[in-house]
Protein backbone atom coordinates (compact mmCIF):
# COMPACT_ATOMS: atom_id res chain seq x y z
CA UNK A 1 0.00 0.00 0.00
CA UNK A 2 1.39 3.56 -0.77
CA UNK A 3 2.63 5.28 2.41
CA UNK A 4 3.39 8.87 0.39
CA UNK A 5 2.31 10.71 -2.51
CA UNK A 6 4.33 11.25 -5.19
CA UNK A 7 2.51 14.14 -7.01
CA UNK A 8 3.26 17.83 -6.34
CA UNK A 9 0.72 19.99 -7.56
CA UNK A 10 -1.98 19.55 -4.67
CA UNK A 11 -5.11 18.33 -7.67
CA UNK A 12 -2.92 15.92 -8.74
CA UNK A 13 -1.80 14.53 -5.37
CA UNK A 14 -5.59 14.00 -4.55
CA UNK A 15 -6.18 12.43 -7.45
CA UNK A 16 -3.29 9.90 -6.34
CA UNK A 17 -5.20 9.72 -3.41
CA UNK A 18 -8.37 8.75 -4.36
CA UNK A 19 -6.64 6.45 -6.97
CA UNK A 20 -4.39 4.41 -4.59
CA UNK A 21 -6.45 4.60 -0.98
CA UNK A 22 -3.75 4.42 0.78
CA UNK A 23 -6.10 4.86 4.37
CA UNK A 24 -7.11 8.43 5.98
CA UNK A 25 -2.87 8.40 7.96
CA UNK A 26 -1.86 9.21 4.80
CA UNK A 27 -4.78 11.58 3.94
CA UNK A 28 -3.66 13.40 7.64
CA UNK A 29 0.27 13.20 6.82
CA UNK A 30 -0.09 13.98 3.16
CA UNK A 31 -2.86 16.61 2.13
CA UNK A 32 -4.90 17.35 5.48
CA UNK A 33 -1.61 20.04 5.68
CA UNK A 34 -2.23 21.63 2.16
CA UNK A 35 -5.70 21.81 1.89
CA UNK A 36 -5.39 24.31 5.62
CA UNK A 37 -2.92 26.14 4.10
CA UNK A 38 -5.01 26.86 0.72
CA UNK A 39 -8.25 27.03 1.91
CA UNK A 40 -6.29 29.80 4.64
CA UNK A 41 -4.58 31.71 1.81
CA UNK A 42 -5.60 35.27 1.52
CA UNK A 43 -7.63 35.34 -1.48
CA UNK A 44 -9.44 32.12 0.17
CA UNK A 45 -10.39 33.54 3.96
CA UNK A 46 -14.09 34.04 2.94
CA UNK A 47 -14.02 30.25 2.75
CA UNK A 48 -13.58 30.05 6.57
CA UNK A 49 -15.40 30.87 9.44
CA UNK A 50 -15.56 29.86 12.64
CA UNK A 51 -18.00 30.06 15.49
CA UNK A 52 -16.96 33.54 16.29
CA UNK A 53 -15.93 32.40 20.13
CA UNK A 54 -14.11 29.36 21.12
CA UNK A 55 -15.16 25.90 20.66
CA UNK A 56 -15.69 23.98 23.62
CA UNK A 57 -17.71 20.63 22.60
CA UNK A 58 -18.13 19.90 19.07
CA UNK A 59 -20.49 17.13 17.80
CA UNK A 60 -20.19 15.45 14.84
CA UNK A 61 -22.49 13.45 13.03
CA UNK A 62 -19.94 10.82 11.43
CA UNK A 63 -20.43 8.92 7.72
CA UNK A 64 -18.32 7.08 6.15
CA UNK A 65 -15.81 10.07 4.95
CA UNK A 66 -13.25 10.88 7.62
CA UNK A 67 -11.91 14.26 5.63
CA UNK A 68 -14.21 16.62 5.75
CA UNK A 69 -14.55 15.96 9.34
CA UNK A 70 -11.03 16.44 10.12
CA UNK A 71 -10.96 19.55 8.39
CA UNK A 72 -13.81 20.80 10.88
CA UNK A 73 -12.25 20.13 13.72
CA UNK A 74 -8.66 21.37 12.76
CA UNK A 75 -10.84 24.68 11.72
CA UNK A 76 -12.96 24.75 14.44
CA UNK A 77 -10.22 23.97 17.16
CA UNK A 78 -12.54 22.55 20.07
CA UNK A 79 -11.84 21.02 23.42
CA UNK A 80 -13.77 18.35 22.98
CA UNK A 81 -15.16 16.50 20.62
CA UNK A 82 -18.62 14.05 20.52
CA UNK A 83 -19.41 11.88 17.41
CA UNK A 84 -22.22 10.35 16.82
CA UNK A 85 -22.14 7.16 15.21
CA UNK A 86 -24.55 4.40 13.25
CA UNK A 87 -25.01 0.93 14.08
CA UNK A 88 -22.54 -0.12 11.32
CA UNK A 89 -20.41 1.18 8.67
CA UNK A 90 -20.29 -1.00 5.48
CA UNK A 91 -20.32 -4.31 7.95
CA UNK A 92 -18.23 -2.59 10.77
CA UNK A 93 -19.50 -2.03 13.89
CA UNK A 94 -20.34 1.79 14.45
CA UNK A 95 -18.15 2.08 17.89
CA UNK A 96 -14.98 0.78 16.13
CA UNK A 97 -15.71 2.72 13.49
CA UNK A 98 -15.46 5.83 15.54
CA UNK A 99 -12.35 4.50 17.53
CA UNK A 100 -10.62 4.83 14.01
CA UNK A 101 -11.79 8.53 13.63
CA UNK A 102 -10.65 8.90 17.06
CA UNK A 103 -7.15 7.73 16.44
CA UNK A 104 -6.81 10.39 13.58
CA UNK A 105 -7.79 13.22 15.86
CA UNK A 106 -5.33 12.08 18.35
CA UNK A 107 -2.81 12.36 15.91
CA UNK A 108 -4.03 16.28 14.21
CA UNK A 109 -1.32 18.40 16.79
CA UNK A 110 1.23 16.48 15.01
CA UNK A 111 -0.32 17.38 11.22
CA UNK A 112 2.80 18.93 9.08
CA UNK A 113 2.44 21.65 7.70
CA UNK A 114 -1.17 23.27 8.34
CA UNK A 115 -1.16 27.28 9.52
CA UNK A 116 -0.53 27.48 13.55
CA UNK A 117 -4.02 28.79 13.91
CA UNK A 118 -5.64 26.09 12.76
CA UNK A 119 -3.87 23.09 14.83
CA UNK A 120 -5.95 21.87 17.02
CA UNK A 121 -5.43 19.98 20.44
CA UNK A 122 -8.75 17.83 21.34
CA UNK A 123 -8.39 16.80 24.86
CA UNK A 124 -11.48 14.70 24.85
CA UNK A 125 -13.16 12.39 22.24
CA UNK A 126 -17.06 11.01 23.43
CA UNK A 127 -17.98 8.12 21.33
CA UNK A 128 -22.01 7.59 20.94
CA UNK A 129 -23.06 4.87 19.34
CA UNK A 130 -26.99 4.81 18.16
CA UNK A 131 -29.50 2.17 18.28
CA UNK A 132 -31.00 3.06 15.03
CA UNK A 133 -30.37 6.46 13.02
CA UNK A 134 -33.78 7.75 13.52
CA UNK A 135 -33.77 12.08 13.84
CA UNK A 136 -35.37 11.19 17.02
CA UNK A 137 -32.43 8.83 18.76
CA UNK A 138 -29.72 11.71 17.27
CA UNK A 139 -31.86 14.29 19.26
CA UNK A 140 -32.10 12.45 22.32
CA UNK A 141 -28.12 11.23 22.03
CA UNK A 142 -26.92 14.93 21.81
CA UNK A 143 -29.59 15.96 24.35
CA UNK A 144 -28.42 13.71 26.65
CA UNK A 145 -24.52 14.08 26.07
CA UNK A 146 -25.06 18.02 26.31
CA UNK A 147 -26.32 18.05 29.78
CA UNK A 148 -23.24 16.57 31.00
CA UNK A 149 -20.93 18.61 33.31
CA UNK A 150 -17.92 18.30 31.12
CA UNK A 151 -19.61 19.68 28.12
CA UNK A 152 -21.07 22.83 29.73
CA UNK A 153 -19.03 25.48 28.01
CA UNK A 154 -16.57 28.10 30.07
CA UNK A 155 -17.56 31.66 29.31
CA UNK A 156 -16.41 32.75 26.42
CA UNK A 157 -16.71 29.40 24.81
CA UNK A 158 -19.64 27.88 22.96
CA UNK A 159 -20.51 24.48 21.72
CA UNK A 160 -21.07 23.99 18.08
CA UNK A 161 -23.06 21.12 16.05
CA UNK A 162 -21.83 19.86 12.55
CA UNK A 163 -23.84 18.33 10.56
CA UNK A 164 -21.72 17.68 7.33
CA UNK A 165 -21.02 13.95 7.65
CA UNK A 166 -23.98 10.61 7.92
CA UNK A 167 -26.69 9.99 6.83
CA UNK A 168 -29.98 12.06 6.15
CA UNK A 169 -31.86 11.24 8.99
CA UNK A 170 -28.76 11.53 11.58
CA UNK A 171 -28.27 15.36 9.74
CA UNK A 172 -32.16 16.05 10.83
CA UNK A 173 -32.10 15.04 13.77
CA UNK A 174 -28.69 16.95 14.79
CA UNK A 175 -30.02 19.87 13.00
CA UNK A 176 -32.95 19.64 14.99
CA UNK A 177 -31.41 19.49 18.39
CA UNK A 178 -29.23 22.48 17.43
CA UNK A 179 -32.17 24.70 16.62
CA UNK A 180 -33.86 23.76 19.68
CA UNK A 181 -30.41 24.92 21.88
CA UNK A 182 -29.52 27.81 19.99
CA UNK A 183 -25.97 26.53 18.97
CA UNK A 184 -24.25 26.98 16.09
CA UNK A 185 -24.62 24.86 12.90
CA UNK A 186 -21.51 23.92 10.60
CA UNK A 187 -21.20 22.69 7.60
CA UNK A 188 -18.59 21.64 5.15
CA UNK A 189 -18.96 22.36 1.72
CA UNK A 190 -16.80 22.70 -1.59
CA UNK A 191 -16.41 24.12 -4.71
CA UNK A 192 -14.93 22.09 -7.04
CA UNK A 193 -15.93 18.21 -7.80
CA UNK A 194 -14.44 15.72 -9.76
CA UNK A 195 -17.12 14.10 -12.06
CA UNK A 196 -14.98 11.07 -12.76
CA UNK A 197 -14.21 10.31 -9.39
CA UNK A 198 -17.62 11.71 -7.91
CA UNK A 199 -15.11 13.34 -5.28
CA UNK A 200 -14.44 16.91 -4.34
CA UNK A 201 -11.28 18.61 -4.10
CA UNK A 202 -10.84 18.79 -0.54
CA UNK A 203 -8.19 22.18 -1.24
CA UNK A 204 -11.82 23.97 -2.29
CA UNK A 205 -13.56 23.31 1.35
CA UNK A 206 -15.90 25.72 2.75
CA UNK A 207 -16.04 25.70 5.97
CA UNK A 208 -19.18 28.20 8.04
CA UNK A 209 -21.89 28.34 9.83
CA UNK A 210 -25.13 27.37 8.92
CA UNK A 211 -27.85 29.47 10.14
CA UNK A 212 -30.09 28.31 12.58
CA UNK A 213 -33.70 28.72 11.65
CA UNK A 214 -35.08 30.33 14.74
CA UNK A 215 -32.06 32.96 14.15
CA UNK A 216 -32.30 33.40 10.46
CA UNK A 217 -36.08 33.74 10.03
CA UNK A 218 -36.34 34.88 14.13
CA UNK A 219 -39.53 32.26 13.88
CA UNK A 220 -39.44 32.46 18.13
CA UNK A 221 -39.63 36.38 17.71
CA UNK A 222 -42.47 36.40 14.99
CA UNK A 223 -44.60 34.56 16.91
CA UNK A 224 -43.90 37.22 19.95
CA UNK A 225 -44.58 39.85 17.21
CA UNK A 226 -48.00 38.05 16.77
CA UNK A 227 -48.57 38.02 20.75
CA UNK A 228 -47.84 42.05 20.93
CA UNK A 229 -49.65 43.03 18.45
CA UNK A 230 -53.43 41.38 19.24
CA UNK A 231 -52.16 42.62 22.74
CA UNK A 232 -52.06 46.27 21.45
CA UNK A 233 -48.17 46.71 22.53
CA UNK A 234 -47.53 47.86 19.24
CA UNK A 235 -44.17 49.58 20.36
CA UNK A 236 -43.23 46.28 21.44
CA UNK A 237 -43.95 44.61 18.71
CA UNK A 238 -42.52 47.25 16.68
CA UNK A 239 -38.79 46.99 18.50
CA UNK A 240 -39.30 43.17 17.84
CA UNK A 241 -38.91 44.32 14.17
CA UNK A 242 -35.61 46.10 14.29
CA UNK A 243 -33.83 47.61 11.67
CA UNK A 244 -32.64 46.32 8.39
CA UNK A 245 -28.40 46.16 8.27
CA UNK A 246 -26.80 47.57 5.58
CA UNK A 247 -23.01 48.02 3.93
CA UNK A 248 -22.14 49.72 7.62
CA UNK A 249 -24.38 47.93 10.15
CA UNK A 250 -25.85 44.52 10.52
CA UNK A 251 -29.23 46.26 11.76
CA UNK A 252 -31.37 44.70 14.50
CA UNK A 253 -34.32 42.21 15.31
CA UNK A 254 -36.06 40.42 12.80
CA UNK A 255 -35.16 43.15 9.98
CA UNK A 256 -31.70 42.53 10.60
CA UNK A 257 -31.78 39.14 10.42
CA UNK A 258 -34.14 39.22 6.85
CA UNK A 259 -31.29 41.64 5.69
CA UNK A 260 -27.95 39.24 6.73
CA UNK A 261 -26.24 36.93 4.44
CA UNK A 262 -25.54 33.64 5.24
CA UNK A 263 -22.89 32.27 3.06
CA UNK A 264 -19.83 32.59 1.36
CA UNK A 265 -20.92 34.05 -2.04
CA UNK A 266 -19.57 37.05 -3.44
CA UNK A 267 -22.83 38.69 -4.19
CA UNK A 268 -23.87 39.56 -0.59
CA UNK A 269 -27.47 38.70 -1.12
CA UNK A 270 -29.38 38.74 2.37
CA UNK A 271 -31.08 36.18 3.28
CA UNK A 272 -33.99 37.47 2.05
CA UNK A 273 -35.36 38.76 -1.54
CA UNK A 274 -35.06 43.00 -0.69
CA UNK A 275 -39.00 43.11 -1.62
CA UNK A 276 -39.74 40.99 1.39
CA UNK A 277 -38.00 42.83 3.32
CA UNK A 278 -39.72 46.16 2.44
CA UNK A 279 -42.85 44.41 3.59
CA UNK A 280 -41.91 44.23 6.68
CA UNK A 281 -40.14 47.67 7.16
CA UNK A 282 -44.09 48.62 5.75
CA UNK A 283 -45.46 46.32 8.45
CA UNK A 284 -43.24 48.49 10.61
CA UNK A 285 -45.18 51.95 9.30
CA UNK A 286 -48.14 50.02 10.48
CA UNK A 287 -47.53 49.56 13.60
CA UNK A 288 -46.23 52.80 14.30
CA UNK A 289 -49.59 54.40 12.88
CA UNK A 290 -51.41 51.90 15.38
CA UNK A 291 -49.20 52.73 18.59
CA UNK A 292 -49.56 56.61 17.42
CA UNK A 293 -53.70 55.63 17.34
CA UNK A 294 -53.83 54.11 20.70
CA UNK A 295 -51.73 56.78 22.22
CA UNK A 296 -54.73 59.52 21.04
CA UNK A 297 -52.49 61.44 18.93
CA UNK A 298 -54.81 60.75 15.79
CA UNK A 299 -53.04 63.54 13.44
CA UNK A 300 -49.96 61.97 13.66
CA UNK A 301 -51.34 58.29 13.15
CA UNK A 302 -53.24 60.25 9.93
CA UNK A 303 -49.92 61.74 9.01
CA UNK A 304 -48.44 58.45 8.58
CA UNK A 305 -50.81 56.46 7.10
CA UNK A 306 -51.32 59.26 4.40
CA UNK A 307 -47.74 58.59 3.57
CA UNK A 308 -47.92 55.34 2.92
CA UNK A 309 -47.40 53.99 -0.59
CA UNK A 310 -49.66 51.71 -1.79
CA UNK A 311 -52.35 53.17 0.30
CA UNK A 312 -53.88 51.36 2.81
CA UNK A 313 -56.70 49.75 2.59
CA UNK A 314 -59.80 51.50 4.35
CA UNK A 315 -60.43 48.47 6.89
CA UNK A 316 -56.40 48.77 7.93
CA UNK A 317 -57.42 52.28 9.44
CA UNK A 318 -59.27 53.10 12.31
CA UNK A 319 -61.89 55.11 12.01
CA UNK A 320 -61.38 58.03 14.43
CA UNK A 321 -57.99 58.38 12.45
CA UNK A 322 -59.72 59.18 9.09
CA UNK A 323 -62.13 61.62 11.53
CA UNK A 324 -59.72 63.07 13.91
CA UNK A 325 -56.11 63.24 12.28
CA UNK A 326 -57.25 66.13 10.34
CA UNK A 327 -57.84 68.09 13.68
CA UNK A 328 -56.39 66.24 16.71
CA UNK A 329 -53.55 68.25 18.61
CA UNK A 330 -50.61 66.56 18.23
CA UNK A 331 -47.31 67.39 18.94
CA UNK A 332 -45.02 64.70 17.47
CA UNK A 333 -43.26 67.20 15.67
CA UNK A 334 -41.79 69.10 18.67
CA UNK A 335 -38.82 67.76 20.52
CA UNK A 336 -38.56 70.19 23.13
CA UNK A 337 -41.02 69.18 26.11
CA UNK A 338 -41.72 72.40 27.43
CA UNK A 339 -42.62 73.47 23.89
CA UNK A 340 -44.67 70.67 23.50
CA UNK A 341 -46.73 71.00 26.15
CA UNK A 342 -47.87 74.48 25.25
CA UNK A 343 -48.79 73.60 21.78
CA UNK A 344 -51.00 70.44 22.96
CA UNK A 345 -52.61 72.79 25.52
CA UNK A 346 -53.19 75.59 23.01
CA UNK A 347 -54.68 73.44 20.33
CA UNK A 348 -56.80 70.90 22.70
CA UNK A 349 -58.27 73.99 23.88
CA UNK A 350 -58.86 75.43 20.39
CA UNK A 351 -60.80 72.23 19.69
CA UNK A 352 -62.83 71.96 22.98
CA UNK A 353 -63.37 76.10 22.89
CA UNK A 354 -63.73 76.63 19.53
CA UNK A 355 -60.76 78.67 18.02
CA UNK A 356 -63.02 81.69 17.66
CA UNK A 357 -66.85 80.92 17.94
CA UNK A 358 -68.46 77.76 19.58
CA UNK A 359 -68.98 76.20 16.25
CA UNK A 360 -65.38 75.41 15.92
CA UNK A 361 -65.44 73.13 18.83
CA UNK A 362 -64.92 69.20 18.46
CA UNK A 363 -68.50 69.63 19.42
CA UNK A 364 -70.06 71.35 16.56
CA UNK A 365 -68.82 68.11 14.20
CA UNK A 366 -70.99 65.34 14.81
CA UNK A 367 -69.64 62.45 13.11
CA UNK A 368 -65.74 63.09 14.37
CA UNK A 369 -67.50 63.87 18.14
CA UNK A 370 -69.41 60.21 17.29
CA UNK A 371 -65.87 59.12 16.33
CA UNK A 372 -63.96 60.02 19.62
CA UNK A 373 -66.74 58.47 21.43
CA UNK A 374 -66.60 55.24 20.38
CA UNK A 375 -62.90 54.86 20.41
CA UNK A 376 -62.37 55.62 23.68
CA UNK A 377 -65.01 53.29 24.70
CA UNK A 378 -63.61 50.36 22.53
CA UNK A 379 -59.78 51.67 24.28
CA UNK A 380 -61.41 51.45 27.92
CA UNK A 381 -62.48 47.79 27.10
CA UNK A 382 -58.97 47.24 25.83
CA UNK A 383 -57.10 48.25 28.94
CA UNK A 384 -59.40 45.58 31.00
CA UNK A 385 -59.38 42.52 28.22
CA UNK A 386 -56.14 42.88 26.69
CA UNK A 387 -53.69 45.33 29.15
CA UNK A 388 -55.73 43.69 32.19
CA UNK A 389 -54.57 47.76 33.43
CA UNK A 390 -58.11 48.28 35.71
CA UNK A 391 -57.49 51.28 37.29
CA UNK A 392 -56.03 53.07 33.49
CA UNK A 393 -59.61 52.00 32.58
CA UNK A 394 -61.61 52.77 35.72
CA UNK A 395 -60.44 56.84 35.16
CA UNK A 396 -60.67 56.45 31.56
CA UNK A 397 -64.43 55.45 31.77
CA UNK A 398 -64.81 58.23 34.73
CA UNK A 399 -63.14 60.36 32.23
CA UNK A 400 -65.85 59.39 29.13
CA UNK A 401 -68.63 59.78 31.22
CA UNK A 402 -67.75 63.27 32.21
CA UNK A 403 -67.13 64.21 28.49
CA UNK A 404 -70.56 63.05 27.90
CA UNK A 405 -71.92 65.20 30.08
CA UNK A 406 -70.70 68.23 28.65
CA UNK A 407 -71.38 67.06 25.30
CA UNK A 408 -74.51 66.86 25.89
CA UNK A 409 -74.73 70.29 27.22
CA UNK A 410 -72.29 71.50 24.52
CA UNK A 411 -75.05 70.79 21.93
CA UNK A 412 -77.78 72.28 23.56
CA UNK A 413 -75.53 75.51 23.55
CA UNK A 414 -75.09 74.82 19.83
CA UNK A 415 -78.84 73.85 18.72
CA UNK A 416 -80.42 76.77 20.77
CA UNK A 417 -81.46 74.31 22.99
CA UNK A 418 -80.13 76.03 26.15
CA UNK A 419 -81.47 79.81 27.96
CA UNK A 420 -78.96 82.10 29.32
CA UNK A 421 -79.31 85.31 31.74
CA UNK A 422 -76.91 87.67 31.20
CA UNK A 423 -75.10 88.96 35.03
CA UNK A 424 -77.50 91.65 36.07
CA UNK A 425 -80.09 90.75 33.76
CA UNK A 426 -83.69 89.26 34.46
CA UNK A 427 -84.91 87.47 31.44
CA UNK A 428 -84.06 84.58 29.44
CA UNK A 429 -83.07 84.28 25.79
CA UNK A 430 -80.42 82.72 23.68
CA UNK A 431 -77.08 82.46 24.57
CA UNK A 432 -75.79 84.17 21.05
CA UNK A 433 -78.10 87.44 22.45
CA UNK A 434 -77.20 86.76 26.23
CA UNK A 435 -73.52 86.95 25.84
CA UNK A 436 -73.32 88.59 22.31
CA UNK A 437 -69.03 88.77 21.44
CA UNK A 438 -68.90 86.99 24.41
CA UNK A 439 -70.30 83.98 23.66
CA UNK A 440 -67.12 81.69 23.38
CA UNK A 441 -65.83 82.74 26.31
CA UNK A 442 -69.16 81.81 28.55
CA UNK A 443 -69.27 78.91 26.19
CA UNK A 444 -65.39 78.15 27.35
CA UNK A 445 -66.13 78.38 30.85
CA UNK A 446 -69.04 75.98 30.51
CA UNK A 447 -66.70 73.01 29.01
CA UNK A 448 -63.90 74.01 31.93
CA UNK A 449 -66.73 73.17 34.63
CA UNK A 450 -65.31 69.48 36.13
CA UNK A 451 -68.77 68.68 38.57
CA UNK A 452 -70.53 65.84 37.40
CA UNK A 453 -72.78 66.95 40.19
CA UNK A 454 -73.89 70.07 38.28
CA UNK A 455 -74.23 68.68 34.76
CA UNK A 456 -76.49 65.87 35.81
CA UNK A 457 -78.57 68.65 37.69
CA UNK A 458 -78.54 71.02 34.71
CA UNK A 459 -79.38 68.20 32.48
CA UNK A 460 -82.18 66.23 34.26
CA UNK A 461 -83.79 69.34 36.41
CA UNK A 462 -83.51 72.09 34.40
CA UNK A 463 -81.16 73.70 37.43
CA UNK A 464 -78.82 77.04 36.32
CA UNK A 465 -75.25 76.77 35.60
CA UNK A 466 -72.74 79.64 36.29
CA UNK A 467 -70.92 80.68 33.46
CA UNK A 468 -68.62 83.80 32.53
CA UNK A 469 -70.62 86.47 32.47
CA UNK A 470 -73.92 84.91 33.30
CA UNK A 471 -75.82 81.58 33.62
CA UNK A 472 -77.60 79.03 31.68
CA UNK A 473 -80.09 76.67 31.62
CA UNK A 474 -81.34 73.69 29.31
CA UNK A 475 -84.74 75.01 27.66
CA UNK A 476 -87.94 73.29 27.63
CA UNK A 477 -87.29 71.97 24.01
CA UNK A 478 -84.10 70.08 24.69
CA UNK A 479 -83.43 66.36 25.94
CA UNK A 480 -83.50 65.48 29.46
CA UNK A 481 -80.79 63.10 30.69
CA UNK A 482 -82.61 59.63 31.39
CA UNK A 483 -81.51 57.54 34.33
CA UNK A 484 -79.18 55.16 32.23
CA UNK A 485 -77.65 54.23 35.41
CA UNK A 486 -80.94 52.41 36.96
CA UNK A 487 -79.75 48.73 38.47
CA UNK A 488 -76.43 49.12 37.90
CA UNK A 489 -73.34 48.35 40.26
CA UNK A 490 -72.13 51.71 39.70
CA UNK A 491 -75.89 53.51 40.22
CA UNK A 492 -75.68 57.05 39.92
CA UNK A 493 -78.19 57.43 42.49
CA UNK A 494 -78.61 54.57 44.68
CA UNK A 495 -74.97 53.45 45.07
CA UNK A 496 -73.72 56.50 47.04
CA UNK A 497 -71.02 57.74 49.59
CA UNK A 498 -71.92 59.42 52.46
CA UNK A 499 -69.29 61.82 54.37
CA UNK A 500 -68.90 62.71 57.89
CA UNK A 501 -71.06 65.73 56.74
CA UNK A 502 -73.98 63.91 55.49
CA UNK A 503 -72.71 65.09 51.74
CA UNK A 504 -74.00 62.28 48.97
CA UNK A 505 -71.32 61.75 46.63
CA UNK A 506 -71.79 58.90 44.11
CA UNK A 507 -69.58 55.76 44.26
CA UNK A 508 -68.35 56.15 40.90
CA UNK A 509 -67.47 59.91 41.01
CA UNK A 510 -65.68 59.31 44.65
CA UNK A 511 -63.80 55.96 43.62
CA UNK A 512 -62.45 58.24 40.63
CA UNK A 513 -61.69 61.26 43.06
CA UNK A 514 -59.57 58.72 45.50
CA UNK A 515 -57.82 56.51 42.80
CA UNK A 516 -56.63 60.08 40.85
CA UNK A 517 -55.36 62.02 43.90
CA UNK A 518 -54.32 58.92 46.43
CA UNK A 519 -52.99 55.31 46.43
CA UNK A 520 -56.44 53.74 45.78
CA UNK A 521 -56.00 50.69 43.35
CA UNK A 522 -58.76 49.42 41.04
CA UNK A 523 -59.81 45.42 41.22
CA UNK A 524 -60.88 43.68 37.77
CA UNK A 525 -64.64 44.06 38.65
CA UNK A 526 -64.88 47.22 39.99
CA UNK A 527 -63.24 48.72 36.46
CA UNK A 528 -65.78 46.48 34.55
CA UNK A 529 -68.65 48.17 36.61
CA UNK A 530 -67.09 51.33 35.55
CA UNK A 531 -67.31 49.99 31.70
CA UNK A 532 -70.53 49.05 31.56
CA UNK A 533 -72.03 52.66 33.36
CA UNK A 534 -69.99 54.41 30.53
CA UNK A 535 -71.31 52.16 28.04
CA UNK A 536 -74.78 52.74 29.03
CA UNK A 537 -74.33 56.45 29.20
CA UNK A 538 -72.48 56.46 25.44
CA UNK A 539 -76.14 54.76 24.41
CA UNK A 540 -78.19 57.41 26.14
CA UNK A 541 -75.85 59.61 24.37
CA UNK A 542 -76.10 58.52 20.70
CA UNK A 543 -80.17 58.04 21.31
CA UNK A 544 -81.24 60.60 23.54
CA UNK A 545 -79.28 63.49 22.59
CA UNK A 546 -77.09 63.30 18.98
CA UNK A 547 -79.47 62.02 17.20
CA UNK A 548 -82.00 64.33 18.57
CA UNK A 549 -79.54 66.86 17.40
CA UNK A 550 -78.30 65.14 13.98
CA UNK A 551 -80.90 62.91 12.79
CA UNK A 552 -79.40 59.80 10.76
CA UNK A 553 -75.90 60.25 12.59
CA UNK A 554 -75.54 57.38 14.12
CA UNK A 555 -76.23 55.24 10.88
CA UNK A 556 -73.53 56.94 8.88
CA UNK A 557 -71.19 55.69 11.62
CA UNK A 558 -72.12 52.28 10.98
CA UNK A 559 -69.52 49.55 10.42
CA UNK A 560 -66.67 51.68 11.16
CA UNK A 561 -63.90 50.22 12.78
CA UNK A 562 -62.75 51.14 16.12
CA UNK A 563 -60.30 48.17 16.58
CA UNK A 564 -56.77 47.37 14.77
CA UNK A 565 -57.10 44.69 11.83
CA UNK A 566 -56.82 41.12 12.34
CA UNK A 567 -53.42 39.49 12.40
CA UNK A 568 -54.00 37.73 9.81
CA UNK A 569 -55.63 40.48 7.57
CA UNK A 570 -52.59 42.41 8.66
CA UNK A 571 -50.29 39.81 7.17
CA UNK A 572 -52.29 39.96 4.01
CA UNK A 573 -51.98 43.80 3.62
CA UNK A 574 -48.45 43.41 4.26
CA UNK A 575 -48.13 40.15 1.92
CA UNK A 576 -46.19 38.51 4.45
CA UNK A 577 -46.47 35.36 2.61
CA UNK A 578 -43.08 34.04 3.42
CA UNK A 579 -44.17 33.76 7.01
CA UNK A 580 -45.57 30.43 7.90
CA UNK A 581 -48.84 29.52 7.67
CA UNK A 582 -49.25 28.89 11.04
CA UNK A 583 -47.94 32.32 11.94
CA UNK A 584 -50.00 34.33 9.08
CA UNK A 585 -53.24 33.02 10.79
Amino acid sequence: MTTRLTKQGLKERTQEYWKEKPGFEVYINELLGRELQAISQPNGSTRVRGAGKPVHTLALTVGESFEPLLQVICVLRPRRVVLILNQFYSGTPGYDHGRELQDLIEKLPHVPDPPQDVRPEVQDVELIELKNDSPTQVFRALLDTMRKPEAQPPDGHVNVVDITGAKKSMVVGAFLYAAHSGLPITYVDFDEYDKDWGKPYGYTCRIGEIANPYEAFRLRDWEQVRRLYESYNFRSARALLGQAGNSGTSGSGILGAMSQTIDNASSGETLYDPRDINKVQRLATLFEMYEAWENGDYTQARAIADGLNPPLPDDAIPWSIVELGDVWSSAAHISNARSAADHLLNAHLDLKHGKSQPSDSLFAQPLKLLAYVRDELAKIKRLIDKNEDYRSAYLRAAGLHEFLLKARLALCWLHNALEAKPKGGSTWQSVATAFGNTERDAFASLMDESSEWKFRRALQNQEEMNVKGGNVRRSSTAPSLQSYYDNLSLDLAGAVYTDASGNKTPLFVKLRGEAIHTHLYIPRNVAEAALELVQAAVKEFETNWLEHFHPGICAQAKGKRVEASSWSRLCEICELDFLPPRLRE
